[in-house]
């Protein structure tokens, strides 16, 4: 707004004064109210220009809290049908054109359907994909952009290095061993106390991707609806907690560089991990609030341990009316008697030979 007001003016004024050129010098003693009119009607323009620039500043000034700072207190809305990593099909495209935005949105739904396994049309999936089709009919790319990653250029995550690969594996073919003899075997997101959702970097969901952000002088309060957990930042930029101890949410300390508030956390636990990332990760987010009342939400992640050099990602926040809702899971949900009775019907296979008949064995033990 601002560059067309000024170059809109600069053409006036410039027809201006190409216009006075062509009148005579007159020396200024001489001066009558007709030569003197082109002069007053320079001074006029002027004046018009400097106030459009000032009216213009006004349109793009954004909120701002009593003591100064942006005003990030609100609701946000962080759905987004942009993937983390660009797709193959758009290498080189950093932003898709409407045709192809129209493409990738209506086909969402059929994607995640796909992903999750719940392409056999003869399989009834009850009410979960119901909520997820309405859902992914309101979502949009954000900006049309084909990935969220801003660095490396070409939207794909850096390499990963070998031994962070070897890692993972472990890990993984270790973790369901066992992994259901008590409740406590489970992972604390499927009992409902803790959700990775809340541990930096916020990440774009298919449900529940809101949250309320309260902000004061010293401190930044993040909550997200799901779990409804909350992330206390202090924003006098202490120093952090030792690198040697760790929580479940890292130790978050934040400071504000211009308009711009900054977070960086590090300590994260070891029970998580993001795309592949080591406890030692740090992680740095950047909020910006903008003129039309969305927060650019910027977060780059430093892991010497997992990639062989930092990555950004990207995305916009969208201010909504909120609020946000009870997330309704509790500890020990019945889906989580199902998992372990589950688990005793193999343990009991493995041992006789035989599938498991509930009633036939509570009868025996009657």
């Amino acid at each position: 707004m601002k560059n067309k007001v000024f170059a809109f003016w600069l053409i006036l004024i410039s027809t201006l004064a190409k216009f006075q050129q062509r009148i005579p010098s007159i020396p200024l003693g001489s001066l009558t109210m007709d030569n003197r009119l082109p002069f007053i009607n320079a001074g006029l323009l002027i004046g018009l220009f400097v106030f459009s620039l000032s009216g213009a500043s006004a349109q793009d000034e954004i909120k701002r809290t009593p003591w100064g700072k942006p005003d990030l207190n609100g609701y946000w809305d962080y759905h987004h049908l942009t993937p983390l990593q660009r797709p193959e099909i758009f290498a080189g495209i950093e932003v898709m054109n409407e045709e192809q935005a129209k493409d990738w949105e209506d086909n969402a739904y059929n994607r995640e359907a796909e992903n999750r396994g719940r392409s056999n049309p003869n399989v009834n999936y009850v009410g979960v994909d119901l909520w997820h089709e309405e859902a992914f009919a309101e979502w949009e790319t954000d900006d049309h952009r084909t990935s969220l990653i801003t660095d490396p250029p070409n939207g794909r995550l850096p390499a990963m290095r070998e031994n962070r690969q070897a890692e993972l594996r472990a890990r993984a073919r270790s973790r369901y061993r066992g992994y259901s003899r008590s409740p406590e075997d489970r992972t604390m997101q499927e009992r409902c106390i803790w959700s990775p959702q809340s541990v930096p970097p916020i990440k774009t969901l298919i449900e529940n991707a809101m949250l309320q952000l309260v902000l004061t002088e010293d401190f930044a309060v993040i909550q997200t609806e799901r779990l409804h957990d909350s992330r206390v930042v202090p924003l006098d930029n202490r120093t952090p907690l030792p690198t040697e101890v760790k929580q479940y949410y890292g130790s978050s300390t934040g400071y504000w560089d211009g308009d711009t508030l900054v977070i960086e956390t590090t300590g994260i636990h070891p029970s998580y991990s993001y795309q592949g990332s080591s406890p030692d990760m740090k992680i740095i987010e950047r909020l910006t609030l903008k003129p039309d009342n969305r927060i650019w939400y910027e977060y780059t992640i430093d892991d010497p341990n997992t990639w062989d050099q930092p990555w950004t990602a990207a995305f916009h926040w969208k201010n909504h009316s909120g609020p946000t809702f009870e997330f309704a899971c509790h500890e020990f949900n019945y889906g989580l008697t199902g998992i372990l009775s589950g688990a005793r019907a193999e343990e009991y296979r493995e041992l006789t030979g035989e599938d498991y008949d509930r009633p036939a064995v509570e009868a025996e033990y009657r």
